[in-house]
């Protein structure tokens, strides 16, 4: 796909992957005015497709990279991204900067997790350590970054009127003709419910106006769409935790398929489930499973605890 102008300075880059059901899934977000900036630069294997598409968009000049988490989706390509525009800064959580010097670890855990698919994404390249700064202490080009741990414990925000880039903080977005949106939580191992929420309270005091989601797209009313999401993984606690109950055997799968199957059916932000093709479905069902074995085990942990 083409570069989707949403605004005059701001485009959203499609890194549609050789994947069934990964089209308008990965995206790469290109800020364009005073200062140029992208948002995430997704796998490596797209990385000749952002270039042409930053060409296209007759940019020249990158002065800032901010990437919301370390995952191979959102920051695989950055060693292969970074030798191509230098000398721009490379900014991430202070804890993810090792990795990308040395990614062989962030590689392994990818390759572990992920297996097949990590290996379409294609392999990280090392970044040279004098790019990267930690956002915790970056304060150029008028961006505020905004640690939001959660969906990951490196996970940044980033903030530039009216603008919030939430990464995967807010969850997972999708536009669906005819009924509005699809929003699904982010929630994998190792998930913990309360960080993840206070994460949410921190985006929505900075009163965004638009919210720029990971995957996949924008849309307004970004303070009414974060605590329409706080909202959703109080639900989703409610309706894991109840199954749990019925299923004490948290490995047994039809504890999995039990929530799946009440989560479609009960949280009316995934109705647009049933809308998608078939390969788009299979997608969502993998990450589903990853997040509801977030929410198990952390609902298993407070309760070993208790």
């Amino acid at each position: 796909m083409k570069p989707i102008s949403i605004a005059p300075n701001l485009h959203l880059i499609p890194l549609d992957q050789n994947l069934p059901g990964f089209t308008s899934f990965i995206g790469s977000w290109l800020y364009k005015d005073k200062k140029t900036f992208l948002v995430d630069v997704g796998p490596a294997s797209t990385i000749p497709l952002l270039v042409k598409s930053l060409k296209a968009i007759d940019v020249q000049h990158i002065d800032a990279i901010f990437l919301t988490h370390i995952h191979i989706d959102h920051a695989g390509g950055i060693g292969d991204l970074s030798v191509l525009f230098p000398p721009a800064d490379i900014v991430c959580h202070e804890s993810g900067i090792r990795h990308l010097v040395d990614p062989s670890r962030l590689w392994e855990g990818s390759l572990k997790s992920l297996g097949q698919t990590a290996r379409t994404y294609g392999p990280f390249r090392p970044v040279r350590q004098d790019l990267l700064y930690s956002a915790a202490n970056y304060n150029r080009h008028e961006i505020l970054p905004i640690m939001t741990p959660g969906h990951a414990p490196h996970h940044v925000s980033y903030f530039v009127n009216p603008y919030l880039f939430a990464g995967e903080a807010g969850g997972v977005f999708v536009n669906v003709p005819g009924i509005d949106f699809y929003l699904r939580p982010a929630t994998p191992p190792k998930f913990l419910f309360e960080i993840y929420v206070n994460s949410i309270d921190e985006l929505i005091a900075v009163e965004p106006a638009k919210i720029c989601y990971g995957h996949f797209g924008m849309t307004e009313n970004a303070v009414e769409m974060l605590k329409t999401h706080k909202k959703q993984l109080f639900l989703w606690k409610k309706i894991i935790k109840n199954e749990m109950t019925r299923h004490p055997q948290t490995g047994d799968g039809n504890l999995m398929a039990s929530c799946l199957h009440r989560l479609l059916k009960e949280d009316p932000l995934l109705k647009g489930f049933s809308h998608f093709d078939e390969a788009t479905r299979t997608r969502e069902k993998i990450f589903f499973q990853n997040s509801i074995k977030g929410f198990i085990e952390y609902l298993q942990a407070v309760a070993d605890n208790s």
